[in-house]
C-alpha cells in the first residue's frame, strides 16, 4: 500500500464502521484504513452505492456481482474482486462463473447464459474501448428493460470509482474470500 493504514482513526463514524468491517467479513478492510479514514466523507458516498447496489436495483444478485467481478478484472483491481468473491461465499451463490473471469479461463466461457454473456461483452467494449457498439447495445435491449440497463451500466461506473481509488494506492485482496469461507 502506497499510504499506512489508520488503525485507530478519530472519527467515530470510521470506528464504528471499523466495528461493522471486522463483524461483517472477520477482519476491517484496507480501504476503510487507507481511505476512508482519511475522507470519511467519502465512505457515506459509498455507503450510498452499496445502498443502490443491494436494494435500489432490480437485477438478480449473481449477475450484480459477475458485473463487479468483470470490471474488477478487467482494470486489475484484487482487493475488488476478494470483496466480490466474498459477497458470493455469504450470499450462498458459488463462485466458480466469478473465478472463470478471474481466470480468464475460455473452457468455462459455456458456463454463462446468453443474458450474462450479453452483459459481459457490453462491459468489455466499454471498458477496452470507451463506447459500445449498436450491434452489441441492441443485443442487450434484447434481454433488458431500459431500467435495467441504466442498473448495468451503473454498477460498471461505480466499480471503476471503487478501482479508480483501490489501484493507484496498491491496495490489495484482504483474503476476505478465505475467511467468508471459514464462517
Amino acid at each position: 500500500m502506497r499510504l499506512e493504514p489508520i488503525e485507530n482513526p478519530k472519527s467515530l463514524f470510521i470506528r464504528i464502521a471499523y466495528w461493522f468491517s471486522k463483524r461483517q467479513f472477520g477482519k476491517v478492510m484496507s480501504p476503510l484504513k487507507v481511505i476512508y479514514a482519511r475522507k470519511p466523507e467519502l465512505l457515506s458516498f459509498a455507503m450510498k452505492i452499496a445502498k443502490f447496489e443491494e436494494k435500489q436495483n432490480s437485477l438478480p444478485p449473481e449477475l450484480r456481482l459477475l458485473i463487479k467481478v468483470a470490471t474488477a478484472t478487467q482494470n486489475g483491481c484484487t482487493f475488488c474482486q476478494d470483496i466480490a468473491l466474498a459477497h458470493a461465499v455469504k450470499g450462498k451463490i458459488g463462485t466458480e462463473k466469478f473465478m472463470a473471469l478471474i481466470t480468464k479461463d475460455e473452457a468455462k466461457m459455456q458456463i454463462f447464459s446468453e443474458k450474462e454473456q450479453i452483459v459481459l461483452a457490453v462491459l468489455e467494449e466499454y471498458n477496452e474501448q470507451r463506447k459500445v457498439s449498436d450491434e452489441t447495445f441492441a443485443e442487450l435491449r434484447k434481454h433488458f428493460d431500459e431500467n435495467q440497463i441504466i442498473e448495468i451500466l451503473a454498477l460498471n461506473a461505480f466499480e471503476h470509482f471503487y478501482n479508480a481509488m483501490t489501484i493507484p494506492l496498491e491496495i490489495e485482496s484482504d483474503g476476505l474470500e478465505k475467511l467468508a469461507k471459514k464462517n
